[in-house]
């Protein structure tokens, strides 16, 4: 089969020659005849001119016919044409190609009034010579037809061949209008953006070389242009609410004289808005996690690909679901969407929906979907428990608000035999198995709801004996305040087991404890009081179950166990002549004090130097001093007990450690837990038995034995020395030294360093700075007065007890005044005042020991005290009898140094001489500290 290649024309004069390249075909419609290459041959296997190939067996002729031109042509138009075609020369012997060459041909023609004309292109005839033969019947080359003349403005010569057919027209550059998108009406959603482009093209729908002016209309409610209404483009747009629309375009073009002018055309607008219609969901009630399957209903303008945007709720992502159309009428389209939302978590959901096409929304609510959490259920208790052969009550609760309601069962495997199920909507069930035999037992329980879902706990069924108790137990006899025993068993129960025992008048339980097992229980009673006693045993295990046993028992009297020392002496030293509190209490095995009590017996002081009885004042409370029996035992009745209590005072003078111990079998010989130790009363001094080394009024040294008021050793405790003499005064104190087994002394030496007199006093060093001796008064170095005798000096020397140096010295002073004055003394009614008044003050002194002048006032007896009374107290200060010293406080206080009678009593006996030396010759070999030794 031939093919026709046609070569654009080009156009004479002002367009140009029209080309048009004939490419063969394999039938001519010159004859009429149809033409097929002979049997056998072979077609050329090159072309020297451009075209395609004909077989080289072919002849005849091709046809071209044309016309009719367009009738405002020129009629008769004069026409040429050329043509070509392949001549090869081949070797008639060897039948090689020689040559192969185009060959150009030419013809002319006219056309008919109405423009038809008709070309016969013929080839030549093959022809041989002896040596080789020619044949033009290769490939067509390009044919040519032209005007002779030029073309009418605005027109073309269009050539076109069809098979074997040349069809030449003369065609108007402007001839129509081609608009994309085509057709005479759309269909659009509103605010969809659309745009057409329009197209000048020529008579034969070729695109015009013109460029016309380009009109465009657009009318309608809601119609709208998108940018410039203008142009070979145009964009429009439906507003929501449009309604019907139309859009026309047309066309106009002058070429010289001649003006062209197409259109309109017309296209129907119509605007259909995508709405949504309704919804509905296959459950609005489901479990967390569960899926919902919804659909959306809706419609839009056709031709558009809608989605669902779905917004699920309960703070999910939206969803995209594709929707599918389907006509619902000449414009419209019905949307049915339709997906799934799964639900993780709970609460209640208000989907919406969106219909688009991406430029119209119709949006709509889908039905609201409730979501519950997962089935959860609990179990009431939750360690179930009971016994044996006894329905033990199981109860299954699904926890409100999780899972879909109603429920749709629920089950209980007890953990034998078949499970117990309920089919009530619940959401409570109670379940009550049967075990025969205690153990543990394991158990499942589950529920279903309404979805479907399964919700499922195990647990394990305690099943125990049932509870019960033996009697009780105790020990014997039954005493008060005495530890008693007493037990029961407990069998059976849910554990842990709470048990109390109760004794009758008592508020509160005994005895309480809890028991992880059953098994036996004691424990230990002290009745307090001896009577009849209801004693019960309670026992209560973990199901509530409460179950009892009681008896009654006697209580006989408490009995004493000890005699103990609630008041004991400490560690701590007394005071001799200080009472000594000792306690001793009865009391029973508890620690309790047996009030009843009382027993005889006998208390006991011993001492622990070995110096054997030693004077003690025993008092009892409520009783008085107690009876000596024998050296340092006392006799203890039955009345010194009160109320299981002893309580004893007792007073030591002598220093020694004392142990105090009680006697008899009722009392158990009990003794105190430690010594007593009583030690000298260093607060209150006594100076006796002086050993004078130096005698002499203005230098002595003397030796004095020291004790306490109760002539105990006074070791540990000093004395103050105060020495003045010419206006200054010097003051020592002197420490208490030992002078052998139970003794002990202290040294009084003085010294007169100047010419003028002075005085020595002796005092306590306590706060009080009781005298012990003096003041004695050392006369001057140059004194008139007449001095001791060596009698006298002797007498003192040898002194006994007592202060012989302030005695002597005083009475010596006393003397000496009466005799300056006896010749013209006072009256005899002053004398008997003066002594009266002096006697009192020292009768007042001698009682309190140590007194100021205000307490010598206020314990005259007689108010106001005598006007004489400050007088008679220098007087006897004065005169040695009464010593003074000023407190820390400022206050001079007054103690008695002699008797008021007169100088003591010299005894000169062996004993007192013997002593005197015996005491020389030990002062003389080691005497004493500097202090208190001879110069």
């Amino acid at each position: 089969m031939s093919v026709l290649r046609i070569v654009r024309p080009v156009r004479l004069g002002l367009w140009g020659i029209l080309g048009l390249l004939l490419l063969s075909t394999l039938v001519a419609t010159g004859g009429g005849a149809s033409v097929a290459p002979p049997s056998g041959s072979t077609p050329s296997s090159s072309a020297a001119c451009a075209g395609s190939s004909i077989p080289t067996s072919y002849t005849g002729v091709v046809t071209v016919v044309g016309g009719p031109l367009n009738s405002s042509a020129a009629a008769g138009l004069n026409l040429t044409y050329n043509y070509s075609t392949d001549e090869k020369t081949v070797n008639r012997t060897t039948g090689t190609t020689i040559s192969l060459a185009c060959e150009a041909l030419d013809g002319a023609a006219n056309s008919g009034t109405n423009g038809t004309f008709a070309l016969q292109l013929v080839f030549p005839s093959s022809h041989c010579t002896p040596t080789e033969c020619i044949t033009s019947s290769g490939s067509f080359g390009p044919l040519v037809v032209a005007p002779a003349s030029g073309l009418p403005s605005g027109y073309d010569l269009r050539t076109v061949a069809n098979g074997t057919s040349l069809s030449v027209t003369l065609v108007a550059e402007l001839g129509g209008l081609t608009l994309n998108p085509g057709g005479t009406s759309r269909v659009l959603s509103t605010g969809d953006p659309v745009g057409w482009a329009v197209q000048a093209v020529n008579a034969v729908g070729e695109a015009s070389p013109l460029s016309p002016n380009i009109t465009w209309n657009l009318t309608g409610t809601g119609w709208t242009f998108v940018g410039p209404g203008a142009g070979s483009n145009v964009t429009l747009e439906a507003l929501p609410g449009a309604g019907a629309g139309q859009l026309s375009v047309a066309a106009s073009a002058w070429v010289g004289t001649n003006r062209f002018a197409v259109g309109p055309i017309v296209v129907t607008l119509v605007a259909v808005p995508t709405a949504f219609s309704g919804g509905d969901a296959n459950r609005t009630y489901l479990d967390a996690g569960g899926a919902v399957s919804f659909t959306a209903d809706g419609s839009g303008a056709a031709g558009y690909s809608y989605t669902a945007l779905i917004g699920p709720g309960l703070g999910l992502a939206p969803v995209d679901w594709s929707c599918a159309s389907s006509p619902s009428g000449e414009d419209t389209v019905s949307l049915a969407c339709a997906g799934a939302v799964t639900y993780p978590s709970p609460g209640t959901a208000d989907p919406t929906v969106q219909l688009t096409n991406t430029f119209s929304v119709g949006e709509g609510s889908l039905p609201s979907v409730t979501v519950s959490p997962p089935p959860a259920i609990d179990l009431s208790p939750g360690l179930p428990a009971g016994y044996s052969g006894s329905p033990i009550s199981i109860r299954v609760s699904a926890i409100p608000g999780s899972g879909t309601t109603p429920y749709a069962r629920a089950c209980v495997a007890p953990g034998f035999g078949l499970p117990l199920c309920s089919t009530s909507p619940g959401p409570n069930w109670t379940f009550a198995p049967v075990y025969s035999t205690p153990g543990t037992y394991s158990a499942l329980a589950w529920v279903i709801d309404r979805e479907g879902t399964n919700a499922s706990t195990s647990f394990a069924v305690a099943v125990v004996a049932p509870l019960s108790l033996s009697s009780i137990a105790t020990s014997t006899p039954i005493l008060a305040d005495a530890p008693t025993s007493l037990s029961s068993q407990v069998t059976g129960g849910d554990v842990p087991l709470r048990f109390w025992w109760n004794a009758s008048g008592t508020a509160t339980p005994i005895a309480t404890g809890v028991l992880d097992a059953d098994g036996p229980v004691s424990m230990t009673w002290v009745p307090p009081l001896p009577g009849s006693v209801t004693l019960s045993f309670t026992v209560v295990d973990a199901l509530g179950t409460l179950t009892s046993t009681s008896t009654l028992v006697t209580v006989g009297p408490a009995v004493a166990s000890t005699v103990a020392e609630v008041v004991a002496p400490g560690a701590a030293p007394v005071t001799a002549g200080a009472p000594v509190a000792v306690v001793w209490q009865a009391e029973d095995l508890q620690g309790a004090t047996v009030p009843a009590f009382s027993e005889a017996g006998d208390v006991e002081f011993t001492t622990s130097d070995g110096t054997g009885p030693t004077p003690v004042w025993v008092n009892a409370s409520g009783v008085g001093a107690l009876v000596e029996d024998a050296g340092g035992t006392f006799v203890i009745p039955t009345s010194a007990w009160n109320l299981g209590r002893l309580a004893l005072t007792f007073t030591a003078t002598h220093a020694a450690a004392y142990l105090v111990r009680l006697e008899g079998a009722g009392l158990l010989d009990r003794t105190v837990g430690g010594e007593v130790t009583v030690v000298a009363d260093l607060a209150h001094l006594h100076l006796y038995d002086p050993t004078v080394l130096l005698a002499g009024t203005r230098a002595n040294r003397t030796f004095w034995r020291i004790s306490d008021e109760y002539g105990n050793p006074a070791l540990g405790a000093a004395v103050d020395i105060l020495f003045q003499s010419g206006g200054t005064s010097n003051e020592s104190i002197v420490p208490v030294v030992s002078v052998g087994p139970g003794a002990t002394g202290v040294w009084v030496n003085y010294t007169s360093r100047t010419e003028a007199g002075g005085s020595l006093e002796v005092t306590e060093t306590n706060s009080a700075g009781t005298v012990l001796l003096g003041p004695i008064a050392i006369p001057p170095a140059s004194t008139g007065a007449p001095l001791l005798s060596a009698p006298f000096v002797s007498l003192a020397t040898l002194a006994p007890v007592g202060a012989v140096g302030v005695g002597f010295t005083a009475w010596a002073q006393r003397r000496k005044r009466a005799v300056e004055t006896r010749d013209d003394g006072p009256p005899e009614e002053e004398l008997r005042r003066l002594v009266e008044g002096r006697d009192r003050v020292i009768a007042l002194v001698r009682d309190a020991r140590a007194i100021d002048l205000a307490g010598l006032e206020s314990g005259w007896g007689v108010a106001p005290a005598p006007p004489e009374l400050p007088d008679w107290v220098a007087s006897l200060v004065a005169d040695g009898t009464l010593g003074a010293r000023t407190g820390p406080d400022g206050v001079a206080r007054f103690c008695l140094v002699v008797s008021a009678d007169g100088p003591p009593l010299i005894l000169l006996d062996p004993d007192a001489l013997e002593r005197s030396a015996a005491a020389r010759r030990e002062m003389t070999e080691d005497p004493g500290p500097d202090a208190g030794r001879p110069d």
